[in-house]
């Protein structure tokens, strides 16, 4: 066999085109468990017969005679009846299209590549498949020319047919997949159609195509495509392995929404709480599948993100979720949202018994506290009448003096832990909950009105979400400072942003605190008095990840600081959105 020096040209590209394909099916292999992800087997397989039709076509263009020509033709059969059956299940397997139904039928859809593959290799018998072969010059180049019998036309139609179901799969999964991932998907349906354009152009012997099949080389265009989307953004990848092995094992329920609110993805965990299938969930408005919960997904800016806690029955049960949103962004725009449905029924359940413990633990502590405040009091005023009835020669003895201050002082000093206990014990009892620096501030500094200390409280405002007892915090610094401060006769709060950051400054100008003393005035039992104050306002500030430091100078006053971690402060012009949100949605239901 001779080839025509003239259609070396066009061999190279058809031989680029198989090498194309040979390296995307190659690819594939060794990306992919393909005897686990099945569309990855169709793929290997659509890549290969691409190969082998395009690589003897570019014999059938380049070899001379008629003879020689029409043997490669029929060698490219295998390769060129199969591919369209591959490419209609790689496209049904990966756009989740009828797979049950191909599944079931898979051998069926093999009778037409068969009956072409027969028909063209007996050809010379029966003259049905084409009625006659020829040789002409296009240009320089001979190329063959072939008369298209009946069956061929039959067969063709059924392999046409196949071609742009697939097609039309990957448009349908376009026009339903979320924004982020319509680009890739563009460029894989875009590439399909060109084959398919090609081989028409041919078929209907449309202007310089009535002699060379474009339709290989539109094969070879696709080809890149294929390549730069699976390596460039690994686009085979990416979607149906994450959904395989994450998403769609999840037990949590998974919802991508569209900016209009239409549900782009959904796994199976959402679709068993909302009681539908995914052929008629996907591209519905989120409240047409999930009814008046709709609302728990929306009611903020596109941009915010957002959790709420919200509850529905279940027969007699009551069934909690922890719902979250987040916006998807694609290249500085917001495309949507992600929602996370999270079942927290055990949790609730758990919390709840936890709660009525904690009741029941308080009430008998303050039982029990009141008990003992009652004997102390008792201690107390028979420790008075003591010293009253005792003869004047014997409380007059130094020692005797001595005996009785120590016992007074250590009678206040069991009542003033006793009562701690009582601050203690509500110390993170209730949730969290935004608050006002300044009006926690000013309520704490209403109790000292009678003292002499001036306040200033810084004007504006800012909120920090900490644990109710917040107030209480103000309360015992400042009565640290009227215990400790010496001559202090001013206390000022202000607060600012630090960054990410927020810090609160509580100053005063008495005595202030020693620099050994720093770092040990935050625990218990240090201090003149009972050391429960500030122990307390450092617990109470760590409920929610505050800290608090002493810097200032002794001689100068004492200066408190006390940061406060990103997302636990606010502007109170930021809204009322609340926190973490996990029990409001509730509280308001």
């Amino acid at each position: 066999m001779q080839i025509h020096p003239a259609a070396v040209t066009y061999m190279g590209g058809l031989v680029f085109s198989a090498f194309i394909s040979l390296l995307l099916a190659y690819k594939a292999y060794l990306t992919f468990d393909y005897r686990r992800v099945r569309f990855a087997k169709y793929f290997i397989f659509l890549m290969l017969c691409m190969a082998e039709w395009t690589v003897f076509y570019a014999g059938e263009v380049g070899f001379i005679g008629a003879e020689a020509k029409f043997l490669c033709t029929r060698l490219s059969y295998p390769g060129n009846a199969f591919l369209s059956v591959m490419w209609f299940f790689f496209a049904a397997e990966y756009c989740d299209i009828g797979r049950n139904f191909i599944h079931r039928f898979e051998k069926f859809f093999f009778i037409e590549p068969v009956l072409s593959v027969l028909a063209v290799n007996t050809n010379s018998f029966h003259w049905l498949y084409y009625s006659g072969y020829s040789v002409k010059t296009f240009g320089e180049v001979p190329i063959l020319i072939l008369e298209h019998g009946p069956l061929f036309r039959i067969l063709y139609v059924y392999s046409f047919s196949l071609s742009l179901l697939g097609i039309f799969f990957f448009v349908i999964k376009f026009i339903r997949s979320s924004p982020a991932l319509k680009p890739q998907l563009g460029i894989l349906t875009f590439g399909a159609f060109l084959p398919i354009f090609g081989n028409v152009l041919y078929v209907k012997n449309i202007g310089p195509f009535a002699f060379i099949d474009p339709t290989a080389f539109s094969f070879a265009i696709a080809g890149l495509f294929f390549f730069w989307g699976t390596r460039e953004e690994e686009f085979l990848n990416l979607v149906p392995i994450a959904r395989e092995n994450v998403i769609e094992t999840l037990k949590d329920g998974y919802i991508v929404l569209d900016t209009e609110g239409n549900i782009a993805d959904i796994n199976p965990a959402a679709l068993d709480l909302a009681g539908k299938n995914r052929k008629f969930a996907l591209g519905k408005s989120v409240k047409e599948i999930f009814g008046e919960h709709a609302d728990s997904f929306s009611g903020y800016g596109l941009e915010e993100e957002f959790s709420k806690e919200v509850s529905t029955k279940n027969g007699s049960n009551e069934i909690f979720f922890n719902v979250k949103v987040s916006p998807i962004r694609f290249e500085d725009r917001v495309e949507g949202r992600l929602v996370i449905i999270r079942d927290v029924t055990e949790a609730y359940l758990y919390r709840e018994a936890l709660k009525e413990a904690n009741k029941k633990i308080n009430l008998m502590s303050s039982i029990t506290r009141h008990d003992i405040l009652n004997q102390v009091n008792v201690l107390s005023g028979y420790t008075e009448l003591l010293s009253e009835r005792l003869p004047a020669n014997i409380i007059n003895d130094p020692k005797a003096e001595r005996y009785l201050n120590n016992l007074k002082k250590s009678i206040e000093t069991i009542h003033s832990q006793i009562l701690f206990t009582g601050d203690y014990q509500d110390l993170g009892v209730e949730s969290p909950v935004w608050q006002s620096v300044r009006s926690a501030a000013n309520e704490a500094a209403f109790a000292f009105s009678n003292t002499g200390i001036v306040f200033s409280i810084q004007e504006g405002d800012m909120e920090v979400y900490a644990d109710p007892l917040f107030q209480k915090a103000f309360y015992n610094l400042f009565d640290n400072v009227l215990s400790h401060g010496g001559s202090a006769s001013e206390i000022s709060v202000t607060f600012r942003e630090a960054g990410e950051k927020a810090v609160i400054e509580v100053l005063d100008n008495g005595v202030g605190i020693p620099a050994d003393m720093k770092e040990t005035i935050f625990e218990k039992s240090i201090g003149k008095n009972t050391g429960l104050g500030l122990f307390l306002v450092k617990n109470i500030f760590s409920i929610t990840g505050m800290d608090i430091r002493e810097t200032g100078s002794e001689g100068k006053g004492a200066r408190f600081e006390i940061p406060v971690p990103p997302g636990n402060w606010r502007s109170a012009r930021a809204g009322q959105s609340s926190e973490p949100e996990f029990f409001q949605s509730r509280a308001g239901s």
